[in-house]
């Protein structure tokens, strides 16, 4: 099942605008009825063997299964990591089987993930300078278009992954995604781009042009907005391979959060101190 999430999450990358230059080529994807039964299918296999999952699990009295399976049939994706027969605290992973979460896994996990992320990230620089350099070229060649777009939806598929088997294994999952906000803006802005491109679609079909126009400047605004999301996951990536000056970051960050901390202490001694004002007041 692993197996079928990867294809589904590779289709899904497909057919989702990741820039201006490949919006045109999604489209495309889009529009191809045997990938969307396929898209379809496979989702329909992953909802069908959750609920084969969720019968056998309830009968185990795990009602944690409950919750699994409604984030594997609204999200199917997420089957990569989340499975509602499996035990709850427990992750499939290639090539290693079966592992309990902990931070050790995630540890390793995050380790493993380092050096390959990077390099997909670093992927970015050369798709900002065709975008910049080629835009013309793009634009009349469907073949370097749909090799462009070939390669952000590898990024895309990427960054999703790693995602989604990292806050499966993370303790505080909204912590994680708290701190990785820049990724998962990299995996929600894609999403937004199809949707503007399927209303997009709609508008030019019912010849609305004003709601056409303001379509297509969303698309360079949600362009411009992924690719220094994409530039500043590179940055924070690098900052890691320099030590010094990533620990000098971080202890700015200790200072800030060290601040909120203390304000956030001061306003509860503050609100203590009132509400046993009122309960004298009331007293007397």
């Amino acid at each position: 099942m692993f197996t079928l999430a990867t294809i589904l999450l590779l289709g899904f990358g497909l057919v989702l605008p990741h820039g201006v230059a490949s919006e045109n080529v999604a489209a495309m994807f889009w529009d191809i009825d045997a990938l969307r039964w396929l898209l379809l299918g496979l989702w329909l296999v992953i909802v069908l063997e959750g609920i084969a999952g969720l019968v056998a699990a309830l009968r185990a009295r795990t009602p944690s299964a409950v919750m699994r399976f409604l984030l594997v049939a609204v999200l199917p994706p997420l089957r990569l990591a989340i499975s509602p027969q499996a035990p709850p605290g427990w992750i499939w992973l290639p090539l290693t089987g079966w592992r309990r979460h902990g931070p050790g896994l995630f540890r390793r996990m995050e380790l493993r993930f380092a050096l390959p992320m990077l390099v997909v990230a670093t992927l970015i620089i050369p798709v900002i300078g065709l975008e910049l350099l080629f835009a013309e070229e793009l634009a009349r060649n469907p073949r370097m278009a749909a090799g462009l777009h070939g390669l952000t939806s590898l990024i895309w598929f990427a960054f999703t992954t790693e995602f989604i088997l990292m806050i499966t294994v993370a303790r505080k999952k909204l912590q994680y995604a708290r701190e990785h906000w820049i990724n998962l803006l990299i995996i929600l802005l894609p999403l937004v781009a199809f949707l503007r491109m399927l209303f997009l679609i709609k508008a030019l079909r019912a010849a609305k042009m004003s709601q056409a126009v303001q379509t297509v400047r969303l698309r360079v605004v949600l362009t411009r907005a992924h690719r220094i999301a994409m530039l500043l996951n590179l940055l924070e990536r690098l900052l890691v391979l320099k030590p010094r000056l990533y620990l000098k970051i971080l202890r700015g960050r200790e200072e800030r959060s060290l601040r909120e901390l203390s304000d956030t202490r001061r306003r509860i001694r503050e609100m203590e101190m009132r509400i046993a004002r009122q309960a004298r007041e009331r007293g007397d």
